[in-house]
């Protein structure tokens, strides 16, 4: 497998990024790291984030990893009518709305993120700065 490693040093700086989008936009929120085989490697909760924002985020970031997709694109399957429906009752793990993202390198899923607390926008918005500076590791 490739080389890219998901270190304490990678999550910590994708922590720091977190932490400064949810401060410029003024939501607390949860960041959850996980490798990935969706275990979960970070866990910092920003500010007020909601308390139900620490188990939402570290299922959106298993979901992202384990499904290798965003959330919200995940979402889009599950919804009524859709190959997917219900899929979200077989395990309650899996996380249907946006927030939650795959973290790839050298073309393969290493990782994903999860980010909850504010409304899915801000959500996304905390995650977008995330995966930007995940980017330029």
């Amino acid at each position: 497998m490739g080389g890219f490693a998901l270190t304490e040093e990678v999550c910590e700086a994708l922590s720091q990024t977190a932490k400064a989008k949810s401060r410029e936009i003024g939501v607390g929120v949860t960041l959850s790291i996980s490798d990935e085989n969706g275990n979960l490697r970070l866990l910092q909760r920003f500010g007020d984030a909601i308390l139900p924002s620490i188990e939402i985020s570290q299922n959106k970031a298993y979901t992202a990893a384990v499904l290798r997709q965003p959330t919200s694109e995940f979402g889009r399957i599950a919804q009524v009518g859709e190959s997917a429906f219900g899929i979200n009752v077989t395990n309650s793990r899996l996380v249907i709305f946006g927030g939650g993202f795959p973290l790839k390198a050298d073309g393969r899923v290493v990782g994903g993120i999860g980010v909850s607390g504010g409304s899915v926008a801000e959500d996304e918005e905390v995650a977008s700065a995330v995966l930007k500076a995940f980017a330029a590791l």
